[in-house]
């Protein structure tokens, strides 16, 4: 479970190199609220080009879990024939829970066998919603008790659309005020973290922002995320 305002960051596992990703994530510990940790993947869908990139790079994932709660994301559709696969490297990584952004879009038929295998794994459910989305979803997911649902504010990570960020926002939270609610894709400035936060969101989630400067230098992604703290920690 989340306190608002958090700051969460993605990173494929093992990217961009073994050594880069278990200096970040050691050093990233006190400094982030929650991890949420790619699943190597050779159709990452709904993420942006740099992300795309980078799955593509990983020789092979490292599943050094972080300090902080820590979050699998990974599609559904790769294990759609095999979930048990997907809980049971979650449960043996020590994550909280698995994030699959395709399951509601694209496998809204496999939500129970979701929930039922997050409960036999001791895992907590966690949902992906997209920018636009039925409003009885919300509400069927909130119902399962969800540690947050992750609010994907655009089409694709890293890239930004014009549409009605705020008004979104403030629609999920009308629909499951009890359920944290955190904002992703295109989180690219500390601005837009505290936009997001005062529109209502819990926290925000940054991926390929952080994992551009990552690339650069473990320090400059450090900065990076330094900033945003700074500003959600203003918010309190």
């Amino acid at each position: 479970m989340i306190k608002r305002p958090a700051l969460g960051v993605y990173i494929v596992a093992g990217w961009p190199s073994a050594e880069v990703y278990r200096e970040a994530v050691a050093r990233l510990s006190g400094l982030v609220d929650f991890f949420e940790l790619g699943v190597p993947t050779k159709n990452p869908k709904y993420d942006g080009p740099y992300i795309r990139a980078a799955h593509r790079e990983v020789a092979a994932p490292v599943w050094d879990k972080p300090a902080a709660p820590t979050y699998l994301m990974a599609y559904w559709e790769d294990y759609a024939a095999r979930p048990a696969e997907l809980f049971n490297l979650a449960a043996e990584v020590g994550a909280r829970g698995v994030l699959a952004p395709d399951l509601l879009v694209d496998y809204p038929g496999d939500l129970e066998q979701y929930l039922a295998l997050s409960k036999e794994f001791g895992l907590a459910p966690v949902f992906f919603l997209p920018s636009k989305f039925p409003h009885s979803l919300a509400r069927r997911i909130a119902a399962a008790g969800p540690d947050f649902i992750y609010l994907g504010l655009y089409a694709a990570t890293g890239i930004e659309l014009p549409v009605y960020v705020e008004r979104n926002i403030s629609i999920v939270k009308g629909l499951a005020p009890e359920v944290p609610l955190v904002a992703g894709f295109a989180i690219d400035r500390p601005e837009k973290a505290v936009k997001a936060v005062k529109a209502g969101a819990d926290g925000v989630v940054v991926g390929t922002a952080f994992m551009r400067r990552l690339k650069s230098s473990v320090e400059e992604g450090l900065r990076f995320l330094w900033e945003i703290k700074q500003a959600l920690v203003g918010l309190r």
